[in-house]
């Protein structure tokens, strides 16, 4: 029975990412976005993603590690996540990573962020498209904050670079990394206070 829950869970998860990459495509396609040109090519873009991903994930490591109320919020926040990729294998978790970056960075940067800056100043576009990102991320007010100040960084990153597989590669391994701890390295984060 556990196995059948968690199959379904894994299901659901990639099923939800799938349709959030649909639906990004779908956005930029059907009201005919035209994405800026890149100003770097695919190989620089890769580099600065992977290089800006293990930056994030420095900077939200120490948040967690350096306690306080704010990383005991985010903490609990995570605790509420584990239950659902207990178990994942490397193969589901890059997986997820990997759909999670390619879809949310084609809806909120290839769609959304373009889209609005067709109507707003980037500033505005990078902003109300980062508060959307994260009222879909919404677990408490700290991963709120969090995701907010995250997302701006994508779309920061998005604007300067033009380069929507940068985000998308910063996005995907930057989640890759997370999901790798929360799963399989949690101690990392929590030290020995953990209770599995």
């Amino acid at each position: 029975m556990n196995n059948k829950r968690q199959a379904s869970g894994v299901g659901a998860v990639l099923a939800s990412q799938l349709a959030v990459v649909l639906l990004g495509v779908a956005g930029i396609w059907l009201l005919n976005i035209s994405l800026p040109a890149a100003k770097i090519g695919w190989v620089l873009a890769s580099i600065f993603g992977v290089v800006l991903a293990v930056i994030t994930f420095a900077i939200f490591f120490l948040v967690y590690r350096c306690g306080g109320r704010f990383a005991q919020t985010l903490l609990t926040d995570l605790q509420r996540v584990w239950g659902l990729f207990t178990g994942y294998s490397w193969l589901k978790i890059i997986g997820v990573a990997a759909l999670a970056g390619i879809g949310e960075e084609l809806l909120f940067r290839g769609f959304a962020q373009t889209w609005l800056n067709n109507y707003v100043a980037v500033g505005w576009a990078i902003l109300i498209s980062s508060i959307i990102f994260a009222l879909l991320h919404y677990l408490s007010y700290a991963y709120f904050i969090c995701a907010v100040l995250m997302s701006i960084a994508f779309g920061v990153g998005y604007y300067l670079s033009g380069s929507l597989l940068m985000v998308i590669v910063w996005h995907g391994v930057y989640d890759l990394i997370a999901l790798a701890v929360i799963v399989k390295y949690r101690h990392f984060i929590v030290g020995n206070t953990v209770r599995h």
